[in-house]
């Protein structure tokens, strides 16, 4: 079986089990999962649903070719590599206000379309989401012992990958970065969710 084909058996589950997700708890909070489901290309800048294009998702499909290259059961790993796609779309709806960006994926940013307040509260909240998805770990037959060792390892990822962020906001005021710098801070931003 090819990558492709890995990608079309592997990636309905994932996006299944992020969509899962995106559940209002509260009466009213429907925008709130709505817009992080624009951003993720499953509705529109009204807020219907659409599809727009989602991204690579390389990170879960390498999460789960990875987990299949050990020896074991890709599905048991599904919300893990939802929980990664989660954290790095968090990070990209923050990344996006960070520099100021007005499109992501040839769309309008959310910050851009809700503005700053909203954009990281949603951001935010698929931050708490990425955690959610990893403690599904144990309805797949995860043990628990291996969902706390999985969640300790994303909680060094996300330090990792704030201190890059900050590095990478710093480096915009200096004139000249090391190439050691420079390879340090990129080493904390995907790269450390792609390390994972």
């Amino acid at each position: 079986m090819g990558w492709q084909d890995r990608l079309r058996l592997y990636l309905p589950e994932v996006e299944e089990t992020m969509q899962a997700l995106l559940t209002p708890h509260l009466q009213g909070a429907d925008a709130h999962y709505a817009i992080m489901a624009y951003h993720l290309g499953w509705r529109d800048e009204q807020l219907r649903p659409a599809e727009a294009p989602p991204g690579k998702h390389v990170r879960p499909l390498l999460a789960l070719l990875t987990c299949e290259a050990a020896g074991g059961a890709w599905q048991q790993a599904v919300p893990a590599a939802a929980a990664l796609e989660l954290l790095h779309n968090f990070s990209l709806i923050h990344d996006d206000i960070e520099d100021n960006s007005t499109t992501r994926r040839h769309r309008p940013t959310v910050w851009k379309l809700w503005g700053l307040p909203q954009a990281v509260n949603v951001g935010d909240g698929m931050f708490g989401l990425a955690y959610e998805a990893l403690l599904r770990l144990p309805e797949r037959g995860v043990s628990s012992e291996r969902t706390l060792a999985a969640a300790k390892m994303f909680t060094e990822t996300v330090r990792r990958l704030t201190e890059g962020q900050h590095l990478d906001m710093c480096f915009e005021t200096e004139e000249t970065v090391t190439q050691e710098a420079y390879l340090e801070m990129i080493g904390g931003k995907t790269a450390a969710i792609l390390a994972i």
